[in-house]
């Protein structure tokens, strides 16, 4: 992980680091050109916006939007990760609304909660999100 040198947070940060097993550099201060992935992705926004902004009636609402640019961006596949974001951190895919009217049209309902099934799907997902973040680390090592 990249960050600026700044000092508010880099004790407790440093400790985090070395306690899930990231590598933690710093870029060299008031040099954010070093920082090309945060610079990539601010770009990205501000297409987005820009793109939002030109939609008529839309110029003064585009914050409103902010959030559903975000969640593209986080739905993305990532050229370094080979996943997106979004699976990374929660172990599936994004559950979108046409996605959702479907699974609702089609779904059977169930009163009866069948705990241990429950325990044991958590389980397996909890294996899903850590072979992802295995297989993300690798795809990480070769991007580099």
């Amino acid at each position: 992980m990249l960050t600026d040198n700044g000092g508010e947070w880099a004790a407790e940060f440093d400790v985090m680091c070395k306690d899930y097993g990231i590598q933690h550099q710093h870029i060299a201060p008031q040099w954010p050109q070093c920082n090309g992935m945060a610079k990539h992705l601010i770009k990205t926004i501000k297409h987005d916006i820009t793109v939002l902004a030109a939609t008529p009636g839309s110029i003064d609402y585009w914050d409103e939007h902010l959030a559903k640019i975000l969640f593209g961006y986080k739905c993305g596949i990532q050229a370094s990760t080979k996943f997106s974001p979004f699976v990374i951190l929660t172990g599936r895919t994004p559950r979108l609304k046409a996605k959702n009217y479907l699974h609702a049209l089609t779904a059977m309902t169930n009163d009866d909660v069948d705990v241990e099934m429950a325990v044991a799907q958590f389980l397996q997902k909890m294996k899903l999100i850590a072979s992802i973040h295995e297989s993300v680390l690798l795809n990480v090592e070769q991007a580099q």
